[in-house]
């Protein structure tokens, strides 16, 4: 793949070639085209503006297609994601350039809709959320004892988004959302409820002890989306006065400001007891448990008083920001693809580059002008401008590491071929081109891997994961690409 000095005489070669040739072309050109515009002037003008017309069309036509040809297609490119605050504009701009691009945004453009949805019908959504049985189906009962809310002694009974109208004291009505608990033994919908709670205005956040790392992690994050923090601790009546306290501040001391808010709540709900008989018979039983959650209506009416501009104001950022989260993950899963695509393609052509190679060295010249145009596309494909000074450096860096590698993976291509008989006196042609198909697949992976992680083709850290991609799972790796030479050649073969 060192071919940059012979590649660089063979085109100097070529430009010689083709400028005797063109000479020769324009002096007959010449000739042909003042014999053809004396038999012009004797035609109708009709038919010569005619005549005309259609030459002019065939060059700009020809003209449009050496412009595609150069800027490499359409030339449209995903747009870099910028460190500028999120605002509904900069959103819907980046979802209509990844969109013309053929990424799929319909998920992207549903929140935006719901967004609008929301702020037009301008109801309040407070979201219950927290671990497994942690009591938010019981909280909301003891908020709306007539509303039918379902309560179940198993954890994780709430497996779906469950809404219900509360009319507060002060007149306000409020939708309130009882999400699954989270960290559930699947894990399954977990996503769901922490993208329910970004969506809400205000979001209580349910536990019944100190906070576990995970819960942390859960209320962190939502800070990070510009959510106000309220913490209702439940089972209020476990814990002393002096207790409470100390639970209050343990908790606060683990945040930067703002701190979280943080209630004592009795949600009620139901407690398994086991009653014990005088005649030794031991019985379980379900008894109420007392509710008391006047401190959490009261600071909820409180924050729908005061601040209830300023929670929609920061309710439209949390989803902004979460749809740009996910657009931001969608043009990840979208470059990864094609990139695979591109590798893919790439790998295909460097092993029909060794088949029809008709001469020994003549394959070093078609791989190298493949994976020039492979890291060029590649970098296209996330954004990062490249020179050819660097995709030279980066093909002679890996070049190295094919030198040391070639008789490993000479040896392990022929011991895949072995599985297809009837190769016969042909496997030495089809030995070397696995071996391409092995190389190729780890350059072009190496390349997309650094550009995902670093931004831009590093050179020294794309070759060093060349190295290890190179020799890692060939035998899997080999087995694919030896079942693809094969297929190569014995269609070529058959035509």
């Amino acid at each position: 793949m060192k071919i940059t000095s012979r590649l660089r005489w063979l085109l100097a070669g070529l430009v010689l070639l083709l400028t005797l040739l063109f000479l020769v072309f324009l002096f007959f050109a010449t000739k042909n085209f003042l014999d053809l515009w004396d038999r012009l002037q004797q035609l109708p003008p009709w038919l010569a503006y005619s005549y005309s017309g259609l030459v002019g069309m065939v060059i700009l036509f020809s003209g449009w297609v050496v412009y595609k040809l150069v800027r490499g297609g359409s030339g449209k490119t995903l747009p870099k994601r910028t460190n500028e605050p999120v605002t509904e504009a900069s959103v819907v701009r980046e979802i209509e350039q990844s969109a013309s691009v053929g990424m799929d945004t319909a998920p992207l453009q549903a929140e935006l809709e719901r967004l609008h949805a929301r702020q037009v019908a301008g109801q309040v959504h407070i979201a219950f959320f927290g671990d497994v049985s942690t009591g938010k189906s019981s909280l909301i009962k003891a908020l709306l004892p007539d509303a039918g809310v379902e309560i179940s002694l198993r954890g994780g009974s709430t497996r779906e988004v469950r809404e219900y109208t509360w009319l507060t004291v002060g007149g306000d009505r409020l939708l309130l959302t009882d999400l699954p608990g989270r960290n559930e033994a699947q894990g399954e919908l977990d996503a769901l409820s922490r993208d329910e709670a970004i969506r809400a205005h205000i979001v209580v956040y349910v536990t019944d002890a100190d906070l576990s790392r995970s819960q942390y992690q859960d209320l962190q994050a939502l800070a990070g989306f510009g959510k106000p923090l309220l913490i209702a601790l439940n089972k209020r009546d476990q814990y002393s006065r002096s207790e409470q306290q100390q639970l209050i501040e343990r908790i606060q001391s683990r945040f930067s400001t703002p701190q979280p808010t943080v209630v004592f709540i009795q949600a009620g709900g139901v407690e398994a007891i086991t009653r014990i008989y005088p005649d030794g018979r031991e019985e379980v039983v379900e008894r109420p448990r007392k509710v008391d959650v006047a401190a959490l209506a009261q600071y909820l009416q409180h924050e729908i008083d005061q601040r209830l501009t300023w929670l929609a104001t920061q309710r439209d950022t949390s989803v902004l920001s979460l749809v740009q989260e996910k657009l931001d993950v969608t043009r990840l899963d979208f470059r990864r693809q094609q990139a695979e695509k591109v590798v893919r393609s790439s790998t295909r052509q460097a092993i029909l580059g060794a088949l029809a190679s008709v001469s020994p060295g003549t394959d070093l010249i078609i791989q190298g002008v493949i994976g020039t145009r492979m890291v060029q596309e590649l970098c296209k494909l996330y954004d990062s401008p490249v020179s050819e000074l660097d995709i030279d450096q980066f093909l002679n860096f890996s070049q190295g590491g094919v030198n040391k590698s070639i008789p490993l993976l000479l040896a392990v291509a022929g011991n895949g071929l072995k599985a297809f008989p009837g190769v016969g006196t042909v496997a030495g042609g089809l030995v070397h081109a696995v071996a391409y198909g092995l190389i190729f697949d780890a350059l072009g992976h190496a390349v997309a891997h650094t550009l995902e992680q670093r931004g831009t083709l590093k050179v020294a850290s794309a070759a060093t994961t060349f190295q290890e991609m190179l020799s890692g799972n060939l035998e899997e790796r080999t087995k694919t690409f030896a079942r693809l030479v094969i297929e190569q050649y014995r269609g070529k073969t058959a035509d």
